[in-house]
């Protein structure tokens, strides 16, 4: 598949679910998967993934799950012992995205048969 085809398939990606990326990290920050949907450098992929370990990992587990950050969202959920952390645009809405991480999670588990 050629790079031009892999950026215009996760760009319709982006635009299906609206989200900019999608981190799963553990509880002690290492980061199990990053996907990027809108295009990146490479320090700004870093400076994200570094903003998502120092925001979220010390949040309190009743503290809200919404984390507003310049231009995007940080929307977190926590399953066991991992963060599902999606960052959206600001305008969208906060309980949709919480839903299609439930789904997402829903769907992994359902694949993986655990």
């Amino acid at each position: 598949m050629t790079e031009f085809n892999r950026s215009a398939i996760k760009s319709k990606a982006a635009a299906a679910c609206g989200w900019n990326f999608i981190v799963l990290m553990s509880r002690q920050g290492k980061i199990r998967l990053s996907e990027f949907f809108s295009s990146y450098t490479e320090s700004q992929k870093k400076r994200i993934l570094r903003d998502i370990t120092g925001d979220v990992l010390p949040r309190q587990a009743k503290m809200c799950n919404i984390i507003e950050k310049g231009e995007y969202k940080f929307i977190y959920r926590r399953y066991a012992s991992l963060y599902f952390v999606v960052g959206a645009p600001v305008e969208m809405n906060e309980l949709i995205v919480l839903e299609q991480i439930h789904l997402f999670v829903e769907a992994l588990d359902g694949y993986f048969n655990s």
